[in-house]
């Protein structure tokens, strides 16, 4: 995986988010979306939201707007296919959160090492 993804999210990331992330990038019609992992819900809850307009949420910290700012696409020569590339955040229930651009292609590279 790549560095710039944090541990915390390499440890969560599998094949159930990125099948999430591909269900609700076809049931959206856009591959510019943030998928949240949320676990102060108890199950812990997967989330789709469009990027642009979590962006432009009164409530997110100006560093994860800066973040945000580009669509996780747009790292295409990291993460592979545009197609299956997205932002993807855990709130985990200590209230931390971390984010990174993430994407299918990453599982694979995870299985190599």
């Amino acid at each position: 995986m790549s560095a710039a993804v944090p541990d915390r999210i390499q440890q969560i990331f599998d094949e159930r988010v990125t099948d999430f992330a591909q269900a609700a990038q076809r049931h959206f019609k856009t591959n510019d979306l943030v998928v949240v992992l949320d676990f102060r819900e108890d199950p812990a809850q997967l989330e789709a939201v469009d990027r642009q307009e979590l962006v432009a949420a009164d409530e997110l910290s100006l560093d994860l707007k800066l973040k945000l700012s580009r669509p996780a696409s747009e790292l295409q020569e990291v993460h592979g296919s545009p197609e299956q590339s997205f932002w993807f955040i855990v709130i985990f229930d200590d209230e931390d959160a971390e984010c990174g651009a993430v994407s299918a292609a990453m599982l694979a590279q995870g299985d190599e090492g």
